[in-house]
């Protein structure tokens, strides 16, 4: 399988995107070991429950704030489609 690219830019686009239809926020992170790092996407100020971190691949992942089981589906739908993995 080819290695994707994604830019800082249509990772901020897609977080925004998130933000607008589902009123949920969506960060990228790289992934470095243990270590996830933030690279683009939006958080929030008040996060009052745990985020739920998803791989996407070897080096990319996605922390998304969400409380609602069937909205948390709807959203990692939206990103496998959108990111196409």
């Amino acid at each position: 399988m080819a290695r994707e690219t994604y830019t800082s830019e249509l990772l901020n686009e897609i977080s925004k995107e998130i933000k607008e239809k589902f009123g949920v926020c969506v960060w990228f992170a790289e992934i470095l070991g243990r270590r996830w790092s933030y690279i683009a996407g939006e958080k929030s100020d008040d996060l009052f429950i745990p985020p739920e971190r998803i791989k996407i691949n070897d080096r990319l992942g996605v922390v998304i704030e969400c409380e609602d089981e069937e909205k948390l589906k709807d959203v990692i739908e939206f990103l496998k489609k959108r990111l196409e993995f």
